[in-house]
């Protein structure tokens, strides 16, 4: 599953935004999160996306004409980013697995995170972009 959501990171960031993505494993003082379940067979699995605030920026200006983002807009930003990469791994996943049924949820705007990472994640990929970093994880199964 996780392969899936890298395709999908790199599809949103550089198909769509044109804006290159590598694999790193930096570390950023702050991120803005947001969680967003994804549910296969009744199983729910947490995603969260934690992105620097310069890689809003980034994402704000190719999206929405705007250099700078006011915080609210980076909130709401966080969560559609959230949406579309999680919800294109889901439909990649359906095309793949059918047989298999699977759900997205509303995604949830986590506010600011500090680094170290006070969220625990099963697995996680780190990508840098010019402007900063975005960290995709699955959650652990209790879901913090």
């Amino acid at each position: 599953m996780l392969s899936t959501i890298d395709a999908s990171v790199r599809y949103f960031c550089e198909d769509i935004l044109n804006l290159p993505v590598q694999d790193t494993n930096k570390n950023a003082k702050e991120f803005f999160g947001a969680s967003i379940p994804l549910v296969c067979n009744n199983l729910e699995s947490h995603y969260y996306l934690l992105i620097e605030p310069n890689v809003l920026d980034a994402f704000g200006k190719v999206l929405l004409g705007e250099p700078t983002l006011k915080e609210a807009d980076k909130d709401d930003l966080c969560k559609e980013v959230a949406n579309i990469v999680i919800g294109h791994a889901k439909v990649s996943l359906e095309q793949k697995r059918p047989e298999d049924k699977f759900l997205l949820g509303t995604p949830e705007f986590l506010g600011q995170i500090p680094y170290p990472l006070p969220l625990k994640m099963e697995q996680s990929l780190c990508y840098q972009l010019q402007s900063g970093l975005l960290i995709v994880g699955k959650g652990i199964k209790d879901g913090k």
